[in-house]
């Protein structure tokens, strides 16, 4: 199935999108093309004073935007953000999980250290619970809440079973469990949220070069990866819930 933009119409001007993550890489070209298309942007960003720089110069390229100092390993800061968009907001439509790490990129599973475990699942799937349960109250209350887990290809059992190249060959024993476990925490909320106005979906960009992946070559650019994310939180109508989706469109978990 592929996607397809929703047209441009009153409703996209007004509604609120925060991103997670999104002073770098794929988030802050999310952030760009959502305020580009009209949406009021959120930036969430652990450093403040990087998040309002951001949320300035999209201000000044003629966007509507703001930040929110958000730190997804802290369950303390997360509130504090969920309260101050509560505040001085008021709303919320799209939340996207963008923020994510990645350890063990350069080693092998038997080099993985538990302390590599336990940071990449902080914020890759601790830190997506923690920020979905803060906000989606406030999403509970939009005609059409969506929820986007930015995920990845080297999460999908579907996809890693075939031992195929090139996914068999970057065997990365925290960034990969951490997706897939990523990809289940999505169907669960999926479960939970079928008979209500939010709808929960999870991207694979692919190959997208940026500082986590120490801007491998061969891929997509972060622009192009950003385009999925952004697609699913204008497409009309909206996404199935619980669905997976990639650039070229609803993929098989």
């Amino acid at each position: 199935m592929p996607i397809a933009d929703a047209a441009d119409s009153p409703s996209n001007l007004t509604r609120v999108a925060l991103i997670t993550g999104a002073t770098a890489g794929i988030g802050l070209e999310i952030a760009r093309q959502l305020a580009a298309k009209g949406l009021k942007v959120i930036i969430g960003a652990r450093d403040a004073e990087r998040g309002q720089s951001l949320a300035k110069q999209l201000r000044a390229a003629g966007g509507d935007a703001a930040s929110v100092q958000l730190d997804v390993t802290d369950p303390a800061a997360v509130l504090r953000a969920a309260i101050w968009v509560s505040g001085e907001i008021g709303r919320l439509d799209v939340l996207i999980n963008n923020a994510g790490i990645a350890r063990d990129q350069h080693k092998r599973p038997t080099e993985t250290t538990l302390q590599d475990l336990r940071e990449t699942y902080e914020t890759n799937v601790f830190g997506v619970a923690t920020v979905t349960n803060a906000f989606l109250p406030l999403l509970s209350n939009s005609r059409d809440g969506r929820i986007i887990n930015q995920s990845a290809g080297l999460g999908s059992h579907s996809l890693t079973a075939r031992m195929e190249p090139p996914l068999v060959r970057l065997n990365w024993l925290a960034y990969n469990s951490s997706k897939a476990a990523l990809n289940s925490i999505t169907l669960e909320y999926a479960k939970l949220l079928r008979e209500t106005s939010v709808r929960i979906v999870a991207t694979s960009p692919g190959q997208v070069a940026t500082a986590l992946n120490d801007y491998r070559p061969g891929g997509v650019t972060p622009a192009e990866g950003a385009g999925v994310a952004v697609r699913l939180t204008t497409m009309s109508p909206p996404p199935p819930n619980g669905s997976l989706w990639g650039l070229a469109g609803q993929l098989a978990w």
